[in-house]
């Protein structure tokens, strides 16, 4: 699964957030517990994982911003009914945003606005998003990845490109999916171990 993550899109990360187990952060795991000793024997997929996120997360991805992928991310959790997993990638777009001076109060109500629509019958995310449609295009693609991937063909990364996404984007946000999708099922069945530990 790993390999996936080594594209030359992605690039070595250079924040200090590389130290971070972001999954066991939203597994909510006792750094001392047995889930945690269990995990160490697995330490290269901890690893793996944590450098896999890192990389997705970096500022170095080719022509996909942070803002971008951290929409995604959150929107693929979202609709892998991960609440917990999308409101953290919530909160760091939205102190991304705050970070940059943008209104992070318009980020908050449009990521309610989508929220809100994924449970409405019919129509499409993008059409939520009239003024910026790279985004809407994103997350037409993210929502189609992670719910109807038969449906993410030629067409589909014909409108990709249409948005202004170069290849590498496409690659970079198709991999952010996966693994934001896998993220969300190790932190589903870490969570349960912990209940039961």
């Amino acid at each position: 699964m790993t390999d996936l993550y080594l594209m030359p899109a992605l690039t070595e990360p250079t924040s200090a957030a590389a130290t971070d187990d972001f999954v066991a952060t939203l597994a909510g795991l006792a750094p001392n517990g047995p889930v945690a000793a269990l995990r160490a024997f697995r330490a290269d997929a901890t690893r793996y994982t944590q450098g896999s996120h890192d990389a997705l997360f970096s500022h170095e991805v080719a022509d996909l911003t942070l803002r971008e992928r951290l929409y995604a991310a959150w929107y693929a959790a979202l609709l892998s009914r991960s609440e917990r997993t999308a409101q953290a990638y919530r909160e760091r777009l939205l102190a991304l945003d705050a970070q940059a001076g943008n209104e992070a109060d318009a980020t908050g109500l449009l990521l309610d606005s989508i929220a809100q629509h994924r449970t409405a019958p019919g129509g499409t995310v993008g059409t939520l998003i009239n003024a910026d449609p790279r985004l809407a295009a994103i997350l037409v693609h993210t929502e189609a990845l992670a719910l109807h991937p038969a449906d993410t063909g030629k067409s589909a990364l014909a409108q990709l490109q249409a948005a202004g996404l170069t290849t590498g984007a496409i690659v970079a946000l198709a991999q952010l999916v996966a693994f934001v999708t896998y993220q969300v099922r190790v932190v589903a069945a870490l969570r349960a171990l912990e209940a039961q530990a």
